[in-house]
């Protein structure tokens, strides 16, 4: 732990499920390597002895790595960093992060040694890239200073439909008012929330450019408490009008749009054009992503987000669906807010376990705030990693098998009649 290099100091045994699935394995020269045969099916990784570690204090992990023939290094080449106490039980088990530094890519992790952790044991592999080479080399630990808390003070709202859309505008400024009292960092506004009336409105009335005076009203407000305000517009843009997620910054300023890809058939004969691209949005405390409605229902929406890096998915709606908003965040292992119509406690904040962290209790308050941690880590026992804690959020990254997902995509599959 005193920041050297592994590869000169650690004791390095190799290990394969199987005699069967074995690599080849090579320790010369300071390096590391595995070399894959041609059966698919190999699997290998090098383990270091144990490497004493000091009890809740951050470790950075870093290593450099090369490899031939490896379709995707992100799936089999793998570095893991195996938490024991001092009995030798297995706590807790953690992927570290490819990450490019200088044009190479290297293995780059800050991880907080668990409770009761008296020692730690690496593990570089391959797995799966038949006929490949792959080399560690510069592997090293040390630690570093605690972790910060990166808090973020999220408020989410429910407003009941007006009649008309000047009542709708004048409630959306009143419940931006109320909720940006309580100082969030951001607000969350229902689906359409200007434009949902008792009564019928043409879609070309209620459609506005962005910016609007809605847009600028909600502006004013959100540099007056300091805050971002996400709402969703039917936006006029190009001669189409799509259903368009609006963040507005603290300083009251437009600084990103995300247009409604999945239209429920009631919308799009109602003449909204769908969008298509996911975006997420680097806010002063974190990325964040934006899902609308009807998305929900396509698990892919919520997983490209989370992929993109999204740490809170914001989830305006006019549909309630809470097993699905729950699923959401357990299969991303990531925060989700929740704005909708079907009574106040369908506006809510899931934490990245899938459990409802706070939820509107009544309409007459109209919105809850929630403060969350985005350096808190949530993990599950026995997660894939065996007898120890697993974190959702790094694994179901880690372990997706891409190359076997072609039917999820229309046009890599024959449609069948």
């Amino acid at each position: 732990m005193d920041g050297k290099n592994l590869l000169e100091n650690a004791k390095w045994t190799p290990w394969s499920p199987r005699a069967d699935l074995s690599p080849e394995f090579i320790a010369d020269g300071g390096k590391l390597a595995i070399r894959s045969g041609a059966k698919r099916e190999t699997y290998g990784k090098f383990q270091s002895g144990e490497i004493s570690i000091p009890e809740r204090r951050p470790i950075l992990f870093s290593a450099s790595f090369s490899c031939q023939n490896v379709a995707n290094a992100e799936k089999s080449v793998f570095v893991m960093l195996s938490f024991y106490d001092a009995g030798k039980k297995l706590l807790e088990r953690d992927y570290a992060d490819i990450a490019e530094e200088n044009g190479a890519k290297k293995f780059h992790r800050i991880i907080e040694a668990p409770k009761g952790a008296a020692h730690v044991i690496v593990e570089a592999g391959a797995r799966w890239c038949p006929d490949s080479v792959v080399e560690f080399d510069d592997m090293r630990l040390e630690t570093v200073a605690l972790l910060p808390q990166r808090t973020v003070k999220i408020a989410t709202t429910y407003k009941e439909r007006q009649g008309t859309l000047e009542k709708n505008f004048d409630a959306v400024i009143d419940i931006i008012e109320k909720a940006g009292k309580s100082n969030p960092d951001v607000i969350l506004l229902s689906e359409l929330v200007y434009e949902s009336c008792h009564e019928y409105i043409p879609l070309e009335k209620a459609a506005q450019p962005i910016p609007s005076p809605l847009t600028d009203a909600v502006g004013d407000c959100a540099k007056k408490y300091n805050t971002y305000v996400i709402l969703t517009v039917n936006e006029k843009e190009g001669g189409a009008i799509y259903n368009t997620a609006v963040v507005i910054g603290r300083d009251g300023r437009v600084c990103g749009k995300y247009k409604k890809i999945h239209l429920p058939l009631a919308e799009a004969e109602m003449g909204t054009s769908p969008g298509d691209s996911y975006r997420v949005f680097d806010l002063d405390f974190g990325r964040v992503g934006v899902i609308i409605c009807y998305d929900q229902y396509f698990p892919e929406s919520s997983r490209t987000l989370a992929l993109m890096g999204a740490e809170i998915i914001f989830l305006p709606t006019q549909g309630e669906d809470e097993i699905v908003q729950r699923a959401i965040a357990r299969t991303n292992g990531v925060y989700v807010a929740v704005s909708g119509y079907d009574g106040p406690a369908s506006s809510r904040i899931i934490d990245p376990l899938g459990e409802i962290a706070n939820f509107v209790k009544d309409k007459e308050t109209a919105y809850i705030t929630e403060q969350i941690d985005l350096n808190k880590r949530f993990f599950v026992y026995w997660m894939s990693v065996g007898d120890g804690n697993g974190e959702t959020k790094s694994l179901f990254q880690k372990e997706r098998v891409t190359q076997s997902y072609g039917a999820v995509s229309k046009e890599s599959h024959e449609t069948r009649i």
